[in-house]
C-alpha cells in the first residue's frame, strides 16, 4: 500500500487550520473592538433604513442633500425621543402604584396556600420571604438586640455634593456617547454613501464592478425592507397588545406595547421576555384569575398569529436567510456583544447572506446561512434516490408535479438526476449496491408519477445501452411514447448482449432502440445492429443518445438506422417510424427508401430538383426530409420543415413581411435568404416525409401561381422518385 508523505498530510490539514485560526481572530476582535464597532454597526443599519427617506426628500421635495440627511436624522431622533419620553412616565406611574398590590398578592398566595392543603413549600416560602424583609429592613427603633448578639458597627462615609454628580454623570455619560457617536457616523455615512459605495467596489469588488453594485443594492434593499416590515408589525403588535392589556385591565398597558415593540427585535424570545411583566402585574391587581388567564391569551393568539401567518407573508424572501442560521447567529453575536447583539443579529447575517450570493469568494456564507435550497431540483431526487429514500423522493415528486406537470418533471427533473447518477455510479462491480438502490428508489417514484400504467407492446423495443442507469433512462423514455400514443417494451441491457441476444423474440419487432445516458458503445452498438438485422431485417435499430459525449457519431460509423439526441427527438422519431408499418424490408432488392439521396448527387433525382430550380429562376432548389439525419442537425432549418410537414400545406416566406407562424428564424438571417418557398412532398398512402423548398438570395415576388406550380412540382417529383 502507497505511503503518504508527512508534508503531503500537512498541506491537506493546513487550509483547515487556517479557516479555524482566522474566524477566531475575527471574533476576537469583534469581542475586544466592541466599542468601535458596535456603534459603526448600528449607524450602519440605520443607514439602511433612513437611505429610503433620505432619497424621497431629495427627489419630491428636492432639498439638498445635506439639508436631507439632516433632516431625516432629526425626525428619526424625534420619533426615538418621543418613545423614551412615553416609557419613561409610564415607569413612573407604575413606581407608585406597586406598594397598592402588595394586599393582593399576599391574599392570592395565601388563598393558593388554602387551596393546597397548608403546602409545606408555600409555608417556607413564605417564611423565607419574611425572614429575608426582616433581615434587609434591620431592627426596627427601640427593639432589643438577642442576647449574645454582635452589636452591629455601621461605617458611615457622607457623600457629598461633587460624589452624587460624579455618580449620575458616570451612569449616564456611556449611554449618552453611545448616541452620538452613531448619530455622527449615521449623518457621515449618509452623506458620503455615493463615495462609501465606490470604495467598497474598488476595494470588495477586484474589478467586478457590475457584481460588486448589484450585490451593494441587493444588500440595501434586503436590509432596508427587513428593518421597515419589521418595524411596522412590531409597531402594529405593541399597538395591538398594548390596547388588549388596557381592555382587560392590566396597569401602565401604554408602557408594555411600547416595550414590546423594541424586544420583538430580539429573535425568538424578546416577546416573551417582556410579556411576562405584565403577567406578573395581572397575577398581582385581580383577585381572581381571569385577568391573568386573560393576558396570556391575548399574548399567545397575537403571537402565534404574525409569526406564523403575518410575518411569512410580509418577509417573504426579503432576508433569504434560514430560521436555523438566525438562531446560531442571534447566539454568536450575544455572546460577544451582549443584548445589542441579539437585535443586530438578524439584519447582519442578512448582509452576509447578500455578499455571498453575489461575490463567488463568499459563496460559502450562502450556502451556511441562506434560506435557498443549496441542491437544484435534480441533484435533491438523486441524493434521496441514491440512498434508498424513496418516500421523501415521492413526497418532493408530488410537490414538483403539482406545480409543473408530470412531463416537465421527467425532462426537467429525473432525466438529469440520471445524467448525474451516470457520471458519479460506475459500471464496476463496487458500484452496484449503489446503483440497484437508486434503481429501486427511481421505480418507485416512476410508478408514483405515470399518470397510467405503462403499455407494453412488441412493435417498440427499448433497451438499456450499457447498465440499470441506461435501463432506467429507457423507462422514462417508454413512459414519454406512452403519452404520445405510442406502447413499448423495456428491457435490460443484458437482452442484447452476446450471449442473450440470439433468444431476443423479434417477431411482430419493427424498432428496436438502445438508449445510452453516457457514452455510446460503439462496438457493441454495431454488433447488435447486425445480429438484429441478420435475425429480422425487416427491424430498424435506432440508437437515443441523451448526452452530449462522442457528438461525432452518426448513423454511418455506428451501422443503424437513425440517431437521435434529445429525448424529444426520439419520441418523435420512434412515433414516426412506429407508424410506418409497411415500410421494405432492409437491402431488398429494387426498392428503397423514399427520395433516397434527397436530390443531392447528380443523379436522376438530382437533376429533376435543378429543373425545378431552373423553371423558377431561383438559385437553390432542395429535398429537405424529416428523417434526414444531416438535416435535423440543423434544427431551425428542421423546424421550417417540420412546420410544412404537420400543416400539409405551402409555406412561402419574404424577409420584408415575415410569416406570422415562423417569426424570426436563425437559419434565414443568417443564410440571407429572402425568399423561402416549401411545399410538402406527400406519399400515395397519405405519409407527408418532408418538403420540396426554393431559396433565394434576393428579393422577389412569390404569387398565388407560383405556389401552385410549386405544388405540382413536389407532386411529380412524388409519382417518380417515390417508390416503395
Amino acid at each position: 500500500m502507497p505511503q503518504i508523505h508527512p508534508t503531503f498530510r500537512s498541506r491537506q490539514r493546513r487550509p483547515a487550520f487556517e479557516a479555524v485560526a482566522t474566524f477566531a481572530i475575527i471574533a476576537a476582535l469583534l469581542y475586544l473592538g466592541a466599542g468601535i464597532i458596535v456603534p459603526v454597526v448600528l449607524a450602519t443599519l440605520l443607514a439602511f433604513a433612513l437611505t429610503p427617506l433620505v432619497t424621497w426628500l431629495n427627489r419630491r421635495l428636492h432639498l439638498p442633500d445635506p439639508m436631507a440627511v439632516i433632516l431625516a436624522v432629526l425626525l428619526a431622533a424625534s420619533v426615538l425621543g418621543g418613545f423614551v419620553f412615553l416609557a419613561g412616565i409610564q415607569v413612573a406611574r407604575l413606581a407608585q402604584e406597586l406598594p397598592a398590590y402588595q394586599q393582593t398578592i399576599s391574599a392570592k398566595i395565601e388563598g393558593l396556600q388554602e387551596s393546597l392543603g397548608g403546602s409545606v413549600l408555600l409555608d417556607r416560602i413564605n417564611n423565607t420571604i419574611g425572614d429575608l424583609s426582616q433581615q434587609l429592613s434591620g431592627p426596627e427603633e427601640g427593639e432589643a438586640l438577642p442576647r449574645g448578639e454582635p452589636v452591629p458597627v455601621t461605617i458611615s462615609n457622607e457623600i457629598g455634593p461633587m460624589g452624587i454628580l460624579t455618580s449620575v454623570l458616570g451612569s449616564i455619560i456611556g449611554p449618552v456617547a453611545t448616541v452620538a457617536i452613531v448619530t455622527v457616523f449615521l449623518i457621515f455615512l449618509l452623506m458620503g454613501r455615493a463615495d462609501l459605495q465606490e470604495r467598497f467596489i474598488r476595494l470588495v469588488g477586484g474589478g467586478g464592478y457590475s457584481k460588486t453594485n448589484m450585490a451593494i443594492a441587493d444588500a440595501s434593499k434586503r436590509v432596508g425592507r427587513y428593518l421597515l416590515i419589521q418595524l411596522s408589525i412590531n409597531v402594529t403588535y405593541g399597538f395591538i397588545f398594548g390596547v388588549g392589556l388596557w381592555l382587560i385591565g392590566v396597569p401602565s398597558a401604554v408602557l408594555w406595547g411600547l416595550l414590546i415593540i423594541l424586544f420583538r427585535y430580539i429573535p425568538f424570545v424578546g416577546a416573551l421576555i417582556i410579556a411576562v411583566v405584565p403577567f406578573m402585574l395581572a397575577f398581582a391587581v385581580d383577585p381572581g384569575w381571569n385577568m391573568l388567564l386573560m393576558s396570556v391569551g391575548l399574548f399567545l393568539v397575537l403571537d402565534l398569529t404574525t409569526a406564523n401567518a403575518v410575518e411569512p407573508r410580509l418577509y417573504g424572501s426579503s432576508t433569504g436567510v434560514s430560521a436555523i442560521a438566525i438562531l446560531l447567529s442571534a447566539m454568536f453575536w450575544a455572546t460577544l456583544w451582549g443584548p445589542i447583539g441579539l437585535i443586530l443579529a438578524t439584519p447582519m447575517t442578512v448582509c452576509l447572506v447578500v455578499i455571498g450570493r453575489h461575490l463567488p469568494q463568499f459563496q460559502f456564507l450562502e450556502t451556511l446561512l441562506g434560506s435557498e435550497p443549496v441542491l437544484s431540483p435534480p441533484e435533491r431526487l438523486y441524493q434521496r434516490m441514491l440512498k434508498g429514500d424513496a418516500e421523501d423522493a415521492i413526497d418532493m415528486t408530488d410537490e414538483y408535479v403539482e406545480e409543473h406537470g408530470a412531463g416537465q418533471y421527467l425532462r426537467e427533473v429525473m432525466l438529469p438526476a440520471l445524467h448525474l447518477a451516470n457520471r458519479e455510479l460506475s459500471d464496476r462491480p463496487e458500484a452496484l449496491h449503489q446503483r440497484r438502490q437508486l434503481v429501486q428508489s427511481f421505480e418507485a417514484v416512476l410508478e408514483e408519477i405515470a399518470e397510467a400504467d405503462h403499455t407494453e407492446h412488441s412493435n417498440v423495443l427499448l433497451v438499456g445501452g450499457r447498465s440499470e442507469i441506461d435501463e432506467c433512462a429507457a423507462r422514462l423514455l417508454a413512459i414519454t411514447l406512452d403519452d404520445a400514443g405510442v406502447g413499448s417494451t423495456v428491457l435490460p441491457p443484458v437482452a442484447v448482449r452476446q450471449e442473450a441476444i440470439g433468444r431476443l423474440d423479434l417477431d411482430g419487432v419493427d424498432l428496436v432502440t438502445l438508449v445510452f445516458l453516457g457514452a455510446v458503445n460503439r462496438a457493441q452498438t454495431r454488433y447488435v445492429s447486425r445480429r438484429i438485422h441478420r435475425m429480422a431485417p425487416r427491424v430498424k435499430v435506432v440508437v437515443c443518445a441523451l448526452s452530449d459525449e462522442q457528438r461525432g457519431e452518426t448513423i454511418e460509423t455506428l451501422h443503424i438506422d437513425a440517431i437521435y439526441r434529445s429525448m424529444g427527438d426520439a419520441v418523435e422519431g420512434i412515433a414516426d417510424s412506429a407508424n410506418w408499418l409497411d415500410k421494405p424490408p432492409r437491402g431488398e432488392p429494387g426498392k428503397t427508401r423514399p427520395f433516397a439521396g434527397a436530390g443531392r448527387g447528380d443523379d436522376a433525382l438530382g437533376r429533376a430538383v435543378q429543373q425545378v430550380a431552373d423553371s423558377f429562376a431561383v438559385p437553390v432548389a432542395t429535398i429537405n426530409l424529416i428523417e434526414d439525419e444531416r438535416h435535423m442537425e440543423e434544427e431551425d432549418a428542421f423546424r421550417l420543415t417540420r412546420l410544412v410537414v404537420d400543416t400539409g400545406e405551402p409555406l412561402v416566406i419574404h424577409s420584408e413581411t415575415p410569416n406570422p407562424l415562423v417569426g424570426d428564424n436563425a437559419y434565414l438571417q443568417t443564410n440571407g435568404v429572402d425568399l423561402y418557398a416549401g411545399a410538402p412532398l406527400t406519399l400515395a398512402d397519405g405519409r407527408c416525409v418532408g418538403a420540396l423548398v426554393l431559396l433565394d438570395y434576393e428579393p422577389r415576388a412569390f404569387s398565388e401561381d407560383d405556389v401552385a406550380r410549386l405544388k405540382e412540382a413536389a407532386e411529380d417529383l412524388v409519382r417518380r422518385f417515390a417508390g416503395i
